[in-house]
């Protein structure tokens, strides 16, 4: 550019021209890099290195997609042990409330039969104690009868 051309351009603050400069410096460190190199060199080795990144990726999902199986497996291995447990348990509970309950009918006959051996036990102690009440009133309506036919005579 000219002095002439330069005076007719509308004056540009200097902060400005720094910030214009500086954006400059930083596209060209960017670009830096690469002035030396060919370019196609540069896109095969960025391509070579984006490879190997993609294959590292891909064997860890596939590792990671074995081990999910495995896990499912072993859940699966899981879930049907604890539910063939869980069904010999409520085989085992069905049991034992089945002689649970035919305990409980041996004890209230049990009991039953203990509450009438009581009741007849009462029942014979009592019809004993009538029979001997009877002997003893016998006895002494005896004796009144010999005393009085005594003192008659």
């Amino acid at each position: 550019m000219s002095n002439m051309e330069q005076e007719n351009l509308p004056a540009v603050p200097e902060e400005k021209k720094d910030l214009i400069h500086s954006a400059k410096d930083f596209v060209n460190n960017i670009f830096q890099p690469l002035k030396g190199k060919d370019l196609n060199q540069a896109v095969e080795e960025f391509t070579s290195e984006m490879t190997l990144v993609i294959e590292g990726l891909s064997e860890d999902q596939e590792r990671t997609a074995q081990q999910v199986d495995q896990l499912s497996a072993r859940q699966t291995i899981l879930e049907e042990s604890l539910l063939s447990r869980l069904e010999e348990t409520e085989l085992a509970l069905s049991d034992a409330q089945k002689e649970m309950k035919a305990l409980q009918k041996k004890l209230e006959k049990a009991e039953k039969a203990a509450a009438d051996k009581k009741i007849s036990k009462v029942s014979g102690f009592t019809g004993m104690l009538r029979q001997a009440t009877w002997l003893v009133g016998i006895a002494v309506g005896g004796w009144i009868i010999v005393t009085l036919i005594k003192a008659l005579l």
